[in-house]
Parts: C-alpha cells; structure tokens; sequence
C-alpha cells in the first residue's frame, strides 16, 4: 500500500486512535498525526499504558472509547 498518509484525509468515518501514554513516541505521534488528518479525527491517552492500552487499563480504554463513541 502507497501513499497511506496522503489518503488518510479521504477517511469518511469518525476515528479514534487511543494509545498509551507509555508507548513509544513514534507510535504517540502517528496516532496524533492520524487524528489530525481524518476529518472527523480524535486522539485519546491511557495512561499507566503502553502499546496494549485495553489490556493494560481496560477501564480508562473503555470510558475514553465510550466517551468517544457517544459524541459521534
């Protein structure tokens, strides 16, 4: 696949990219960079998280899902 951040503005759905607030900054900013992209973008942090952020703090992963989910 080519060209994946020049098509992500042509996204038509609301995204949600949740990451952990431990991940790597790599991965913290592609998920910044994607909201920022998307029309209807949004970035959420679970902290005490890394890379697996609904197992490592299911709860936090879950409120910031729903929170999401109820605005869209």
């Amino acid at each position: 696949m080519t060209a994946t951040w020049e098509r992500a503005p042509g996204i038509a759905v609301p995204v949600c990219a949740i990451n952990g607030a431990l991940d790597a900054p790599d991965h913290r900013s592609m998920a910044g960079r994607l909201a920022k992209l998307v029309p209807c973008g949004h970035t959420a942090t679970v902290p005490a998280a890394a890379h697996y952020p609904n197992m490592e703090n299911p709860a936090r992963f879950s409120a910031e899902l729903t929170s999401f989910l109820e605005t869209v």
